[in-house]
């Protein structure tokens, strides 16, 4: 992945940096931000403002904008004591709802890219002048925000089965079932209504998430989702109960975002959930591909969040 020369030229003329420092940052920045995004951080570095609708957090911090008596601090990246006395939230829901600023992005970045802390004013600058792309245009219409796309999930599976280490260490002692030892395939096991599991996991001993012989059913999406990937999830293990084979059967999605609705819908069905950033799948395809490809959508599928617009946030842009 790569940022298109018309950013990196647009951000070299405002620096005066080089095409090989300029480059090189603006990819990590825009990686760091989509790793945020899709982690369900939301970013507040104007005019760079990206969340999800209805995030308590975020929607708090545009309507004190909106009352023009409170203005933006310089940066969101403080404690989140300091955060929910800002903003008059209970510091469970700051905790819950985690934003980053331009300060942190920059931390982010330079730890990835291990620049000296002396240079960071220079880069602050590059940061400043990348972010500034996505200013409003004369309508006051913000800038618009690509997330770069994921391989299609089958490329995701297998990754994940030659790591399932990752998962040991979430807690989850699992391995691929096999019809030898288990009596069903553990990739694409059809129930009998004709839909097809993703992956069928099983834990080999008694752990922190599940007994030995529990069953984990994953539904991975290299998407970000709506309501609908629950209701799939739901179904698969409700048909893999419905087989009554020895072991309780436990439920996880894996997804490049999801909704609040999502969230909530997890919650009530107790099902696991862990996102391509955090199992570290997004950090791995940018090391290891440089194309962009598109998403592999499907009925689930929702938009990846998109900047928000800054008419409210005029008094805090620079």
């Amino acid at each position: 992945m790569a940022e298109s020369d018309k950013v990196i030229a647009a951000v070299m003329q405002a620096t005066g940096e080089s095409y090989e420092k300029v480059s090189t940052f603006t990819d990590v920045a825009h990686e760091t931000v989509d790793e945020c995004l899709t982690d369900d951080i939301s970013v507040v570095a104007p005019p760079l403002v990206i969340g999800r609708l209805g995030c308590p957090v975020l929607d708090r911090l545009l309507l004190r904008l909106g009352d023009g008596r409170w203005q933006l601090p310089e940066s969101v990246d403080v404690t989140e004591a300091e955060l929910a006395q800002t903003l008059m939230l209970p510091i469970e829901t700051v905790a819950r709802y985690p934003l980053i600023g331009r300060f942190g992005l920059l931390a982010r970045c330079m730890d990835r890219l291990m620049i000296n802390d002396d240079d960071a004013e220079r880069y602050l600058a590059i940061l400043d002048a990348w972010l500034a792309i996505f200013g409003p245009d004369a309508a006051g219409r913000p800038g618009p925000y690509q997330v770069w796309g994921l391989p299609p999930p089958g490329t995701f599976e297998g990754w994940l089965l030659g790591r399932l280490d990752i998962l040991h260490q979430l807690g989850f002692a699992v391995r691929l079932a096999n019809e030898e030892m288990d009596g069903v395939r553990g990739q694409q096991h059809i129930y009998v209504d004709g839909r097809r599991a993703d992956l069928l996991l099983r834990f080999t001993h008694d752990c922190a998430k599940g007994a030995a012989d529990d069953w984990l059913v994953v539904e991975s999406k290299t998407t970000a989702v709506g309501i609908g990937a629950v209701d799939q999830l739901a179904l698969s293990v409700d048909w893999l109960r419905a087989e009554a084979r020895p072991g309780a059967v436990q439920g996880m999605l894996i997804a490049d975002g999801l909704s609040l609705e999502v969230e909530r819908g997890l919650r009530e069905r107790a099902f696991h959930y862990q996102s391509m950033t955090a199992m570290g799948y997004r950090r791995w395809v940018r090391m290891h591909s440089p194309l962009h490809p598109e998403p592999a959508r499907d009925a689930t599928s929702i938009n990846y969040a998109q900047n928000l617009s800054v008419r409210t946030l005029s008094a805090a842009l620079r």
